[in-house]
């Protein structure tokens, strides 16, 4: 992070729905004394700026004022660039000229003396305009030819044509060789010729004479082309964002600057490589001076840094307010070398490098010898400070008195007036989340997060506020996306926070959704394929009384057995015996009984404070394979569609560049086989495309039922008397949030979790638990292991309830603190990254002091029995 700051003079903001790129502004003098700034954007609004350097009675430079804005017209087409030049005939002014897509207009800059208090006016008057045969990219501006005292344009299609106007007339069209997609084009004086990137990534050299030589009215070039030889070319290795020609007027050389995605690479006339820099960043727009004898660079990076190299040595940097997509030097009236940066919503900005004035002067030191002694004990308080100053329980305090939070949620069910995908679904309805706050200080920054389990869905889900200083009132409406089972009705609300000293806080609160919200009632099963069995400490109560929105027309009644129905049309069933305090769940559905579960026991835990659920069946573990193997298998379909779609994309790409030289060719062929095989192709892709999207439907399912399953077992496992360590480790491996990246699949990071519970908290053995953990997280290809793994890990953890009861690993882990016990240690805890090397280690050690623990203690009843 730079210590240093862009300083910030004069800023102005375009309008709302303006868009710019690093085509869009220019500097130029416009026949007077000062720099003008233009900008046009791609709405079609064209902008001529003259900043305000002047200084305020304060000292202070004074900022934009509307007299800045000289012209001020809108176009009726989007303006891809701005230009300058000396385009008219027997004129030796500078006018403006403007591209649009088919159209290429050149304006005159007009002063009138104003006769009254308003002032000057100004205004652009129209010289002459092109129509463009092909849709414009861009252009370059010189003295083509070696001509004297005027420049001509040259524009750049979309499909590699270039268009040759020597001021009012039209001279030739030109098609580029081997050309694909346009990119930055510009003319070299020196050489008088022009400088293009390629496909390829190869930047070539045309000289004038040539391409005039080659151009042909008569014929369409892109059918009847001759051949067009380069100067030179020079291969990058990479695509170029732009390209600066800088004219040494000393040395009378001229230096071709090019910006790449990770170099800038400096180029002579010839082609020659002068220097080359890598960059450690990604650039995104740049400007290029001479100060001589030295080249020097402004580069703006992704991260809102402005770098300045002088040749290829760092010499500045400093941070941005904003991003900008083009960046330029000014002289304005007091002030010379102002940089000039615009986005691209079209903030623009007048800076300059270096620190405001200070009047600070320095008292001079007195330096005294270190008393050690005294340093040490100061070193020693000050690291209690940051002990108790950073702990997460002080500032999650703080934040607390500093933020109210209540989260209300509506028991009142709509209809969902939301557009999605829900289908088979027997209920569509919606609830209403509230989530109020009550600032007491202001914050910078506030982003409420509510986030819900799939199939559900929150909308809105982010709600964004600045300078919040009063109370505010968010709403949000749930429903079901997808006519599936839900894994939890647990709704997360997270506020963020940055409060003015620019500290970020979080708030999180939890609800729970009403359950009327997916399940409906319906008539209860007596016999299912999946049960659970749960039991309680407290008196059996009436389900009556635990769903009373659930018990028809007469809640005083009775019921032993209650049915619920899913929008998927699953259906699940809660039995209540007559004599024990249990309860069976049962369904013919897995996934339905993780929300009968979830449901249940809160409801439980609501009549009763004490109330102590237990589990009287065994873990399920067969259906949570068969859901992860269904997962997996669908996962392993969605890679392989995706493998051949690429491949049918890349076959179909090289089959259009094929066409395309065909295309260009001076005697054609037929072209039918290929015409041929592109439809075939591309009836491939279709069906690839189609068959892709059916399979990531299916893994949505997939992933969704999974988190049914998990969500089912974690609820399970805190029914068991298991130790509280142990449940949180198990509680975070079977996590309900099912997420496949393109890299890592769940199957790959769930396996390291279960391999790391079976090595270093449930062991099956001694020898097990000193082992070093399982830390690989290659990519599963076959579930066998998996399977082994998860059925080990579900068989352990019941009977691991009590593990720090036993005798053997309570002298171990008393041996290890021993060891880990310095004289000298810091109160600050160590990150948890640099403890993963110590940790085999500490176990090796301990192992050792246990064994030799061991041997003192029978080679001491070998003694006692000697003396006996």
């Amino acid at each position: 992070m730079s210590l240093f700051k862009t300083r910030q003079f004069w800023s102005t903001n375009s309008e709302d729905d303006e868009y710019f790129d690093h085509n869009s502004l220019i500097v130029n003098k416009l026949n007077s004394e000062h720099d003008y700034i233009i900008t046009g954007s791609q709405s079609g609004v064209l902008r001529i700026f003259s900043p305000n350097s002047e200084t305020n009675e304060d000292g202070t430079l004074g900022g934009f004022h509307p007299n800045d804005v000289i012209v001020e017209k809108i176009f009726d087409n989007p303006i891809l660039q701005v230009g300058t030049g000396r385009l008219v005939s027997g004129n030796q002014l500078i006018h403006l000229v403007v591209l649009h897509p088919r159209l290429l207009t050149v304006y005159s800059l007009v002063f009138k003396t104003g006769k009254t208090d308003h002032g000057n006016q100004s205004y652009l008057q129209l010289l002459y305009e092109h129509k463009l045969r092909r849709s414009a990219h861009n252009f370059a501006i010189g003295p083509f030819g070696g001509s004297q005292q005027r420049d001509f344009i040259c524009v750049q299609s979309l499909d590699g044509m270039l268009s040759f106007f020597e001021q009012e007339s039209h001279v030739a069209y030109v098609a580029l060789p081997d050309f694909l997609l346009p990119g930055p084009l510009c003319y070299v004086t020196k050489t008088d010729s022009f400088v293009i990137v390629n496909c390829d990534w190869n930047v070539a050299t045309y000289r004038y004479k040539i391409l005039s030589e080659a151009a042909d009215e008569s014929t369409d070039p892109i059918y009847a082309k001759p051949k067009i030889f380069s100067e030179w070319e020079f291969n990058l290795g990479e695509s170029v964002l732009d390209i600066k020609v800088i004219n040494d007027i000393i040395s009378k050389e001229a230096h071709i600057v090019m910006l790449g995605e990770k170099n800038i690479f400096c180029l002579t006339e010839n082609g020659r490589l002068r220097f080359m820099n890598r960059l450690g960043y990604s650039p995104i727009c740049m400007e290029a001076y001479i100060l001589d004898p030295d080249l020097f660079t402004l580069v703006v990076a992704e991260t809102g840094m402005l770098l300045v190299y002088e040749n290829t040595t760092l010499k500045w940097s400093a941070r941005m307010d904003f991003l900008p997509v083009v960046i330029s030097r000014c002289f304005l009236r007091l002030i010379k070398g102002a940089l000039v940066t615009l986005s691209d919503e079209g903030r623009l900005e007048c800076c300059y490098l270096g620190t405001e004035p200070s009047f600070f002067v320095a008292p001079p030191l007195n330096i005294q010898e270190i008393d050690f002694v005294k340093a040490e004990q100061e070193l020693a308080s000050l690291e209690k400070v940051l002990a108790s100053s950073s702990s997460s329980d002080a500032s999650q305090n703080n934040i607390e008195k500093e933020l109210e939070v209540q989260v209300q949620i509506s028991r009142e069910i709509e209809v969902c007036t939301f557009e999605h995908n829900i289908k088979n679904a027997t209920n569509n309805y919606m609830t209403q989340i509230k989530v109020e706050l009550a600032p007491h200080v202001t914050f910078q920054e506030v982003q409420v997060s509510i986030a819900v389990q799939r199939p559900l869905k929150a909308m809105p889900s982010i709600h964004f506020f600045s300078d919040l200083w009063d109370c505010k009132t968010v709403c949000s409406h749930v429903f079901l996306d997808e006519a599936q089972d839900v894994p939890s009705l647990e709704v997360e609300v997270k506020i963020s926070v940055i409060n003015n000293f620019g500290v970020p806080r979080t708030v999180t609160r939890f609800a729970a959704l009403p359950a009327s919200l997916i399940l409906e009632p319906c008539e209860p099963e007596k016999e299912n394929k999946f049960k659970v069995t749960l039991a309680t400490n407290q008196r059996p109560v009436g389900l009556e009384n635990l769903f009373p929105e659930y018990c028809g027309k007469d809640p005083s009644s009775s019921l032993n057995a209650l049915g619920f129905k899913s929008a998927s049309g699953n259906s699940g069933t809660i039995l209540l015996a007559k004599s024990t305090e249990k309860f069976r769940l049962q369904s013919d559905s897995f996934t339905i009984l993780s929300i009968l579960v979830e449901l249940l026991a809160s409801r439980l835990k609501l009549s009763a404070f004490d109330c102590k659920i237990s589990l009287t069946s065994q873990l399920p573990t067969t259906e949570i394979f068969n859901y992860a193997n269904d997962h997996f298998s669908t996962k392993q379909k969605v890679k392989d569609l995706q493998s051949h779609l690429s491949q049918l994309s890349a076959q179909f790409r090289l089959i259009q560049k094929r066409l395309i030289a065909k295309y260009r060719a001076k005697n054609p062929i037929s072209l039918k086989s290929l015409e041929l095989l592109l439809n075939d192709t591309y009836s491939d892709i279709l069906d690839v495309t189609d068959k892709l999207e059916n399979e990531i439907e299916n893994l949505s399912k997939a992933q969704t039922n999974l988190s049914c399953s998990l969500h089912l077992v974690r609820q399970l496992i805190h029914f068991l008397d298991v130790d509280m360590e142990i449940f949180s480790l198990a509680d975070s491996t079977f996590s309900s949030k099912v997420y496949d990246l393109d890299v890592q699949s769940w199957e790959d990071v769930m396996d390291a979790s279960l391999c790391y519970l079976l090595r270093a908290v449930i062991p099956k053995t001694e020898k097990d638990r000193l082992r070093a953990p399982h830390t690989s997280f290659d990519e599963i290809k076959d579930l066998s292991k998996f399977e082994k793994h998860l059925l080990q890990v579900l068989e352990r953890v019941p009977k691991h309830g009590h593990l720090k009861d036993s005798s053997e690993f309570a002298l171990v882990e008393k041996e290890s603190n021993i060891i880990e016990e310095e004289p000298s240690t810091s109160s600050i805890e160590k990150p948890i990254g640099s403890q993963y090397g110590e940790f085999s280690s500490r176990l090796l050690s301990a192992r050792k002091s246990l064994i030799r623990r061991h041997q003192f203690n029978e080679n001491q009843e070998k003694d006692d029995n000697l003396k006996q």
